[in-house]
C-alpha cells in the first residue's frame, strides 16, 4: 500500500477515510427516514404476500432486471476515461497513465457513491417519478516521481443543476508528500485551511496532467455506468440465488 490519509469533505464537514492506492472503504447506505429527501432507483412498490417468498422474489427480479437493463440503454455507456488505462476489481476502479517521467494513478470505489435527491425536491415527488442518479465517488490521486509520491484526496462538489450535461467539478480535500510507501508518520495538509494561491497551483498541477474538468466529467460518466452495471449484476446473482 503506497499511501493512506483522511479526507475532509466540504459538503459534509466530516472526515472520511480514503486508502491510497487501494481504496477499500465501503459506505453503507442510510435507510430512508421521514423528513429526508433521497433519490432512489425506481421500482415497483406493490408486494404480494405469499408463503413462497423465493418464487415471488424471483418473479419480481425478472421485471426489475428488465427495467434496469432498459435504463442502462439511456446512460452514456462510457467505460473509458481519456488518456487513462482502466482496471476494475468489483467496486474498485484504478486509472493509470504516464506523464513524462511520472506515474499517475487514480483510485476510487463505487460503493455508496450515488447522489441523493436534489435539495428542495419533495419526498413524494421523488417516490412518484424517476430521478436520475449519478455516481460521484471520492477518489485519490498519486503522482509518483522516482521514490517520491505526491498524493491527493479529492471529492466531487454537489451539482448546482440537475441537468444531464451539467459540468462536474471536484475539490482537493487533503494532500501529502512521502518517500516510498506511506506510513502513519506522513504529515497530511488539510486543504480547507490552505492558502488559496497554493490551492489553485495544485489544481493547475493536476489539470496539466489531465486531471481537470474533462476528466471529472468522464469519471462521473464512467462511474455512473459502471455502478449501474454492477447493480444489474447483483440483481442477476440474487435471482440465481432464488432458484
Amino acid at each position: 500500500m503506497a499511501s493512506k490519509f483522511m479526507l475532509r469533505s466540504f459538503r459534509n464537514f466530516t472526515k472520511i477515510q480514503v486508502l491510497v492506492p487501494n481504496i477499500k472503504k465501503v459506505q453503507i447506505n442510510q435507510v430512508l427516514s421521514q423528513g429526508n429527501n433521497f433519490a432512489t432507483r425506481t421500482f415497483s412498490t406493490s408486494l404480494v404476500k405469499n408463503s413462497n417468498v423465493m418464487k415471488d422474489l424471483s418473479n419480481f427480479l425478472n421485471e426489475e432486471i428488465k427495467l434496469e437493463q432498459e435504463a442502462q440503454k439511456e446512460l452514456k455507456n462510457t467505460l473509458t476515461v481519456t488518456g487513462f488505462n482502466v482496471k476494475t476489481d468489483g467496486p474498485n476502479v484504478t486509472l493509470s497513465k504516464k506523464y513524462n517521467d511520472e506515474e499517475i494513478t487514480v483510485k476510487f470505489n463505487i460503493n455508496g457513491s450515488l447522489d441523493n435527491a436534489e435539495p428542495g425536491v419533495d419526498q413524494m415527488e421523488t417516490k412518484n417519478q424517476s430521478t436520475e442518479l449519478k455516481s460521484r465517488p471520492a477518489f485519490s490521486i498519486e503522482i509518483k516521481r522516482g521514490e517520491q509520491t505526491l498524493a491527493f484526496g479529492c471529492s466531487f462538489l454537489p451539482a448546482e443543476e440537475a441537468e444531464k450535461d451539467a459540468v462536474e467539478d471536484f475539490q482537493i480535500d487533503e494532500f501529502a508528500l512521502h518517500n516510498g510507501e506511506w506510513n502513519e508518520n506522513v504529515y497530511t495538509a488539510d486543504c480547507s485551511v490552505l492558502d488559496e494561491n497554493l490551492y489553485d497551483l495544485l489544481l493547475n498541477l493536476l489539470d496539466e496532467r489531465g486531471v481537470g474538468e474533462k476528466f471529472a466529467n468522464e469519471l462521473v460518466e464512467f462511474s455512473t455506468s459502471y455502478e449501474h452495471k454492477q447493480y444489474i449484476n447483483l440483481l442477476e446473482n440474487l435471482q440465481k440465488f432464488t432458484k
